[in-house]
């Protein structure tokens, strides 16, 4: 397993000229770079790596300030020696303790023990290392394991809950990687303060669950975090919505529905979203009055996308799936009634969705 891993890795970076120029650069300072993070856990899982974090270790700051410099790195975290060059990540390796409000009260030192600077991951998926010239993996909680078995489970309850982020990353990460969480850490999460967190984060980390494949482990952690109570501030029933999120057709989906049935303050997401969101709801009995109706307003492919492909052929097949419904005669004396009229004149029928 561990050899497949190496290969899988020794493949990138033959085939990245970026990150090969990386390793030949670090290889003239230090013997210890790690590959870390996401990157990890994507290779472990065997799916297509994009962006790369590697922490350099037997490097002081100021030579690993000026290497970023010669190659042009650009700082986008400075105080926890973080660079970005191309598509990947530089630091230093680190520990982080929690000295002040926010996500930015954090005190960072340096560390040259890896196992203690991946103690400040949050999950054991994301604390995974594999040093980027000879391929050897340090896997210091269990990631490998906890991986192949698709479980989210954190490493430290006492440093885990130093940033409140982190619930709503595992409802996110179960949600795109249908992994389950691990009983404790529901517990830690569910008793985890959000009150500090910004909207933007929240909404953050709400977007990558929008893209998510499995919504389904999304919602139904939503709830298990009590994360449904202190960001929406209402408790949803779970049960009434578990066989709507089985699946994710479109980015909109997640959040048409919960406002819809629990009209729940979608004030703070991307426009976006929120006018998707505002689409009409599916009746308990569909009609094709409705349909006609309804598409004097907009073409009803969000419409049936976001309710599971609601009545696309016959949508489809009624040219009012791509384009709103135009009315044969309007009389301009009085058009609303005289459309209304139109459309009551055909003859009733129920639409199956």
């Amino acid at each position: 397993m561990h050899k497949s891993i190496a290969n899988y890795l020794n493949k990138l970076i033959l085939q990245d000229p970026h990150l090969s120029y990386i390793r030949d650069i670090l290889s003239t300072y230090t013997n210890r770079a790690y590959l870390v993070g996401g990157a990890v856990r994507d290779i472990v899982m065997n799916q297509e790596v994009s962006d790369f974090d590697i922490e350099v270790y037997d490097i002081s700051v100021e030579t690993f300030e000026k290497l970023m410099v010669d190659i042009g790195a650009k700082g986008v975290g400075k105080s926890f020696f973080v660079y970005k060059y191309k598509h990947i990540d530089l630091s230093l390796p680190r520990t982080e303790s929690k000295v002040g409000y926010g996500h930015k009260g954090f005190s960072v030192s340096l560390t040259q023990d890896e196992k203690l600077a991946s103690l400040r991951r949050d999950f054991s998926m994301n604390s995974i290392m594999i040093n980027i010239f000879n391929f050897e993996i340090l896997d210091f909680y269990g990631g490998i394991a906890d991986i192949h078995n698709k479980i989210i489970r954190l490493i430290c309850a006492n440093k885990f809950q130093e940033d409140s982020l982190r619930v709503l990353r595992a409802m996110q990460f179960s949600s795109r990687l249908g992994f389950r969480i691990e009983p404790h850490t529901i517990e830690v999460c569910g008793n985890m303060d959000l009150s500090d967190l910004s909207m933007d984060r929240i909404v953050g980390e709400f977007l990558k669950m929008f893209d998510a494949r499995y919504l389904y482990y999304g919602y139904y952690y939503m709830i298990m975090l009590k994360i449904d109570q202190k960001i929406f501030h209402t408790r949803f029933c779970f049960w009434t919505l578990a066989k709507t999120f089985t699946s994710n057709p479109h980015k909109a989906y997640f959040l048409y529905h919960l406002y819809h049935h629990y009209r729940i303050n979608i004030d703070f997401f991307p426009k976006a979203y929120k006018k998707l969101a505002f689409i009409k709801p599916k009746p308990h009995k569909i009609t094709n009055r409705f349909l006609y109706a309804l598409s004097l307003r907009y073409p009803l492919a969000m419409w049936s996308v976001l309710n599971n492909d609601c009545a696309k052929e016959w949508l489809i097949k009624h040219n009012i799936y791509h384009h709103k419904y135009k009315p044969h005669h309007i009389d301009m004396s009085n058009p609303k009634q005289s459309i209304l009229q139109e459309i009551r004149s055909f003859v009733l029928q129920y639409i199956n969705c």
